[in-house]
């Protein structure tokens, strides 16, 4: 398996959304926090354990201009460096959080709390903008549309089935700053979807074909599932890059 399946929309999304919305003064601490998705309010360091708005606000205090989320999988780390805990953390949960500007954090949500440790040095800036990752996924979806249709996933799959419900449901009560562009909202849902689907695709289809059939499928499933990855981590970082 190449990756990960969501259960539900990734925590991380809606923190780095809010939070980099707080620290670059378009929302209020208050609703930022009240906004973040159901996720612990309670953030643990190396000294302490503080309540998400004061770690926020002391993050904005010491420098942060935004909290950056990330989509690593094996292969792909989407920028992170090193060998530490928080690496391995970052492929099991296939979702992080590092922040920019200030001292360099690496965030990542427990079971009742999110742990916040140092990292070594801040990842490199983003090389893709949102809007082009929008043209890359569309032309993509386009090319790949009847290999992911041979798969009818959800037919006669209640999992799938099950999932994909419960997910569009969590996708829909997302609530994100005013000032979101309603593209970047869309996208958000799609990539979610599409990367669903494609996660099921590689996990319970692709090996179970033939030779000749997955020489015809999975390379093309496999590369959207990646560029899915690398949109997510485009999109939800939209307010990151000036284009």
């Amino acid at each position: 398996m190449t990756g990960k399946v969501f259960q539900n929309v990734p925590t991380s999304i809606s923190l780095a959304i809010w939070g980099t919305a707080f620290m670059q003064g378009r929302e209020t601490l208050e609703r930022a926090v009240d906004c973040i998705s159901e996720a612990p309010r309670t953030v643990s360091t190396l000294l302490t354990q503080e309540s998400l708005a004061i770690f926020l606000s002391n993050l904005r205090i010491g420098g942060t201009t935004a909290l950056r989320c990330h989509f690593p999988i094996t292969g792909d780390m989407d920028s992170i460096i090193g060998t530490d805990e928080f690496v391995d953390v970052a492929l099991e949960s296939g979702h992080v959080i590092t922040t920019r500007g200030g001292m360099v954090l690496g965030i990542y949500e427990e079971t009742i709390y999110w742990v916040a440790s140092q990292r070594i040095k801040e990842p490199i800036m983003l090389k893709n903008n949102w809007q082009d990752m929008d043209k890359q996924l569309s032309n993509l979806l386009h090319e790949t549309s009847e290999e992911i249709e041979a798969f009818d996933l959800v037919h006669g799959n209640q999992e799938a089935h099950d999932f994909l419900i419960d997910l569009e449901h969590d996708i829909t009560i997302q609530v994100y700053p005013d000032d979101q562009p309603e593209r970047v909202t869309f996208l958000l849902g799609r990539l979610l979807r599409v990367l669903a689907i494609t996660e099921f695709a590689m996990e319970n289809q692709i090996n179970s074909f033939s030779a000749t059939k997955q020489s015809m499928w999975s390379t093309p499933i496999v590369d959207l599932n990646r560029t899915c990855r690398k949109g997510l981590s485009a999109v939800v970082n939209y307010a990151l890059t000036t284009n």
